[in-house]
């Protein structure tokens, strides 16, 4: 460190020094400045004097020169030259004959000047010919000189520096004094510090004070401090006292604590132990002080953990682990243990705490072991042992899953008991219930290691063969249809022999998911009934496709009603005057994959399967919840579901509430098969019209629509067959049969709507017959609802 011994020691005279030395800066530049301005206007009118001496003299000795009065020029000139400014002056004629010459003060330029006047500037000698009358007659040169300039220069730097020495003195002094007494204040507070330093927080100086905000700051500050360490102190003091009381509290936890606290060292060596530990393993803390605490834990990997070179990683959080008691009983312990280090990022060993959890432990293996039977009972079927239709659903998926995309094929054999129900009805269910776990113990015989069954419904069983191709499935299908077909049960009077239909098809050439391989099989399973039972059926090409396509559709039939994809959709019905809606009718539409599939392209299967009931119901239901009551709607049911008498319950149940509440709706009966008018159904729609709904007959004009029903039912509407009413622009005779059905409406006093209207000459051609009402895609497409 640079060593400042030439500077003042004190704060006030290094202040005081440092605004001289800045004011003699200031002064030296002032002087410099004047001095600098007062030699140029010096040497300015030293050139001015220049020119005006020439201006002057010129004029008088013309004459003297024309006359060549040489003496009365020297007389003239020796006047003019007794002036110090003029350095030489000299006279010529005109031959260049000299006729005076006098050579004055020939000073050069000083320093100083030089200094203060630019070099460029220089006293510049003059001259200037004399002319009479138009003829030269001499020249007359001459020059100033410096002195004058200099002596001028001289007196105003002495007089800037004599006033700048003053200047600085008195400033010193006046500064001085003035920062003695600002400074004052500071003594006392330096003796404060200086008694803090020793520690004593009552220091004996008084405190100035100042006029000044900041050495009353700063005298506040000294005091709060003062003040704060006192407190400081004290609290320091009373703090001490309370980790002694805590101390003496936080030993008495330990040793009571129920959880073991211990500590090793950096090499895993035990340093500290509770008195749980002697509670909870038997072992002495004396004895056990001093040994490896790896020697008391049983498991490989805990021991592992704790090895020397591994516990600077150490950092467990509820870790279950196994601890050896005195008696070598298993003790199971919650363990959470750090490695500490310490300031410098040292290892030092490790702290933790042990929980007993045996007794949870223990509870926990056994609630384990129950819910291991739980969910043995939850995928088993307690009759026969074999896995449920719950477990098989989930588990094809994942054959299918790990088999397919490994190009090894899946095969699914479904069995059914012939003429179960007959054994059950016949000989009781405990003779049926032997049946089955018959059927299930043949079925373990017959399947491979890695092969999987279950039982499906009451007597319906599943094996999947994995990969196995359909030869061999179909090989080991016959081995096991001849088992039991070979199988003989014993009854109180002779033997029962058993018989099974079986379906068989393959992955992924029938279906690459669990849903389409279980719909081939069925369907081969189906084929199998058909054919007469106690057979085995391939699904192969031979089976019809339509047949197929029916499981296909009713197993996506049955999905869309239960996850609720079958939606309604609303065409409007309008007057044709008015052509604004009068009512609604609700279609069914199926969403598959983003697709909406219209009801002719399901409708058949439902009728196959008996699921028109379960999809007018839920469309029904759907469209009294989605529209407003002022929407009059056409609902569409099924004249066969009226064979069902729990569907004419539930459909009574959601219109009668309807009706009360003002909702006008219109039962649409659509006939595609013929059905007996018989009296159940004519009290069934005649209940329906006491709520208040009316009655629509649709498709009048083809199918299976008859004059018998309109007679005996007196729909309100008769909806005329669309074929027609499309056919009748090119073809009279489909206009007739328009005509012919709107005038037998009218005579049984219902009204008309004519269906499938497309364009606006249809319309006025339905209006010429006086037909009011309509509806077809010129007045809108059936939508779903927004």
């Amino acid at each position: 460190m640079i060593r400042r011994w030439f500077l003042p020691h004190t704060l006030r005279a290094r202040i005081a020094t440092t605004f001289s030395i800045l004011l003699l800066f200031a002064a030296i530049v002032v002087t410099v400045v004047f001095a600098r301005q007062a030699a140029r206007t010096h040497f300015a009118a030293q050139q001015q004097l220049a020119q005006n001496l020439l201006g002057f003299v010129e004029p008088a000795i013309r004459g003297l020169v024309a006359n060549y009065d040489i003496a009365g020029l020297d007389s003239y000139l020796r006047k003019i030259t007794a002036d110090t400014t003029i350095a030489f002056i000299r006279i010529t004629d005109e031959s260049g004959t000299l006729l005076f010459e006098h050579q004055g003060n020939v000073e050069p330029m000083s320093a100083l000047s030089r200094i203060l006047i630019s070099a460029d500037d220089v006293i510049k000698p003059f001259g200037a010919d004399i002319v009479v009358n138009g003829v030269k007659v001499g020249r007359f040169e001459g020059a100033l000189s410096y002195g004058p300039l200099n002596r001028s220069i001289h007196q105003v730097v002495t007089v800037g520096v004599l006033f700048t020495g003053v200047t600085l003195l008195i400033a010193f002094l006046l500064e001085y004094f003035l920062l003695r007494r600002f400074t004052a204040p500071l003594q006392p507070l330096m003796e404060w510090a200086r008694e803090f330093g020793h520690g004593n927080w009552h220091p004996r100086a008084k405190l100035i004070d100042s006029g000044s905000s900041e050495i009353q700051q700063l005298n506040q500050a000294f005091s709060d401090g003062s003040a704060a360490m006192r407190h400081y102190v004290q609290s320091l003091e009373e703090t001490r006292e309370l980790l002694e009381y805590n101390e003496t509290r936080l030993r008495k936890l330990v040793n009571n604590m129920h959880e073991i606290l211990f500590e090793l060292d950096a090499q895993g060596r035990i340093i500290f132990l509770n008195p749980a530990w002697q509670t909870l393993t038997g072992f002495s803390i004396d004895d056990s002080l001093g040994a490896l605490f790896s020697d008391f834990l049983i498991d490989e990997d805990a021991i592992r953990d704790f090895a020397p070179q591994l516990l600077n990683r150490l950092h467990e959080k509820n870790r279950e682990i196994s601890l050896r008691g005195e008696d070598n009983k298993r003790l199971w312990m919650s363990l959470d243990a750090d490695a500490q280090k310490d300031s410098a990022g040292n290892f030092t060993g490790v702290i933790g705490t042990l929980g007993d959890i045996t007794k949870s432990v223990e509870l926990n293996h056994l609630l384990s072991k129950y819910q291991d039977e739980l969910y043995h009972l939850s995928v088993t079927d307690p009759l026969t042992g074999l896995y449920n239709r719950r477990h098989f659903d989930s588990q094809l998926e994942v054959i299918l899953a790990d088999h397919l995309p490994k190009n090894m094929p899946v095969c699914l054999l479904l069995i059914d008991l012939d003429g179960f129900k007959f054994i059950n009805d016949t000989y009781g269910h405990p003779f049926g219930d032997e049946v089955l776990r018959t059927t299930a113990q043949l079925l373990k015989q017959q399947v491979r290691r890695n092969d999987y069954i279950a039982r499906l419904a009451g007597d319906e069983f599943a094996m999947v063969l994995k990969n196995t191709d359909l030869e061999n499935a179909t090989r080991i299908a016959r081995k096991l249809h001849d088992s039991i077909s070979e199988t003989r049960i014993p009854l109180p009077v002779g033997h029962m022999q058993l018989q099974s239909s079986m379906g068989v098809a393959e992955a992924p050439t029938h279906g690459a998911d669990a849903q389409d391989l279980v719909s081939a099989s069925d369907v081969a399973l189906y084929h199998s009934k058909r054919r007469g039972r106690n057979r085995i059926e391939v699904l192969s090409p031979d089976i019809s496709k339509a047949v197929m396509s029916i499981f296909s559709q009713g197993f996506q039939l049955r999905n869309a009603l239960e996850q609720g994809h079958i939606h309604p959709a609303y065409q409007p019905i309008c007057n044709m005057q008015s052509g604004k809606p009068m009512a609604y009718e609700v279609l069914a539409r199926m969403r598959i994959n983003g697709l909406i599939i219209q009801a002719k392209d399901f409708i058949t299967v439902a009728e196959e399967l008996g699921l028109t009931r379960d999809v007018d119901l839920h469309i029904i239901r759907q469209a009294l919840t989605q529209t407003p009551l002022e929407f009059a709607l056409f609902l569409n049911v099924d004249i066969s579901s009226f064979n069902d008498k729990s569907f004419v319950q539930e459909l009574g149940l959601l219109l009668k509430p309807a009706c009360d509440n003002g909702r006008s709706i219109t039962i649409e009966i659509t006939e595609r098969e013929a059905i007996p008018v018989s009296d159940t159904l004519h009290q069934d729609i005649q209940r329906l019209r006491t709520f208040g709904c009316q009655l629509a007959l649709d498709d009048f004009g083809s199918g299976y629509s008859t004059y018998n029903f309109l007679n005996q039912f007196r729909p309100d509407y008769l909806k005329i067959e669309g074929s027609f009413v499309r056919g009748m622009l090119d073809n009279e005779s489909d206009r007739k049969i328009v005509a012919h059905i709107h005038e037998l409406a009218t005579s049984f006093g219902m009204k008309t709507i004519a269906e499938s209207v497309e364009n606006a000459a249809t319309e006025r051609a339905l209006q010429e017959i006086g037909i009011c009402n309509a509806q077809g895609l010129f007045y809108g497409a059936p939508r779903l609802a927004s």
